[in-house]
């Protein structure tokens, strides 16, 4: 059986060799924020045969997913992917495949595996230029909220996220919170920004906070998946100031110029959110599948 164990701070270091991607745009090459959230999906990490296995866990400890090995030779490390599955008492399920990943794993095992498109799970990616500029029709509406906030809040003022307002990022999201009626005791993602905001500079994050006034209203934080793409891993922002997202999202972007491509991630399914991520046009939808392994006769 494979030796899973949850990432540790001092893994992230170790572990980025297997996922350095100079093109890479896409989340599964961003291994820091698998450790952001490790605790709220319970991720794990095994090494197998100079591979890199990345799984998702039950609270029973059984495995939900299995991501595709990361490595030079990643045959064997899937063949032991199967062997964990069956050892488990589970069929093998392998996980969050970009189109990429699915035809790597169906040239290793043609016709073995069934595919499904996972909608929910797709990454939304934009040209940075376009979340700068906001230029043309498509971005009217954009334009136009953010005109609004000004017009609102004339003194407003964009400041990055060092550690001597980073406090004021985190007072934004407990206030999110407080406006969203969320738990804050039992909500994971406050722990993953309290962590990523203390380790700011250690993690190289990048992010930003909107003050109307002297009051934070919008935060935002991310990190670089490679040379050419930025992930927003977070943004918070307070609705009673209309137009406030357009203004974060915007704001920061124009931090982001020396990047090509921004991923704002998933939408999780969430309607809303979907409507909102498509509404910042996207120039490429990655797309994700799940994996089931045909005639499993375990």
């Amino acid at each position: 059986m494979l030796n899973f164990k949850l990432i540790e701070k001092s893994d992230i270091n170790k572990f980025q060799k297997y996922y350095d991607n100079p093109e890479g745009i896409s989340l599964t090459t961003n291994i820091l924020s698998a450790y952001l959230w490790r605790n709220e999906y319970n991720i794990k990490f095994a090494l197998y045969n100079n591979c890199l296995i990345k799984a998702y866990f039950n609270d029973d400890d059984s495995v939900w997913g299995y991501c595709l090995p990361h490595g030079e030779d990643i045959k064997p490390a899937v063949e032991e992917i199967i062997k964990d599955a069956h050892e488990r008492g589970q069929k093998p399920f392998i996980v969050m495949l970009t189109d990429a990943q699915r035809v790597k794993l169906e040239t290793l095992f043609p016709s073995e595996f069934n595919y499904e498109f996972s909608p929910e799970n797709q990454e939304y990616v934009y040209l940075s230029e376009d979340l700068i500029n906001l230029s043309g029709r498509k971005f009217h509406a954009k334009r136009n909220h953010i005109s609004k906030f000004k017009n609102c809040y004339p003194d407003y003022r964009f400041e990055e996220i060092t550690n001597s307002n980073k406090e004021d990022a985190y007072k934004v999201m407990l206030d999110w919170c407080a406006e969203n009626e969320i738990d804050i005791e039992h909500y994971e993602e406050k722990n993953a920004i309290r962590e990523a905001l203390d380790n700011i500079e250690e993690f190289k994050m990048h992010g930003g906070i909107v003050y109307v006034k002297d009051k934070a209203v919008a935060m935002t934080l991310g990190c670089e998946i490679s040379p050419i793409a930025f992930d927003i891993c977070f943004e918070k922002a307070l609705r009673e100031y209309d137009g406030i997202y357009a203004v974060i999202n915007n704001e920061f972007a124009k931090t982001l110029s020396s990047y090509k491509y921004i991923n704002r991630e998933e939408d999780m399914g969430i309607e809303g959110l979907k409507k909102s991520k498509l509404s910042y046009n996207p120039i490429i939808l990655i797309a994700r599948y799940n994996a089931t392994l045909k005639n499993d006769g375990n």
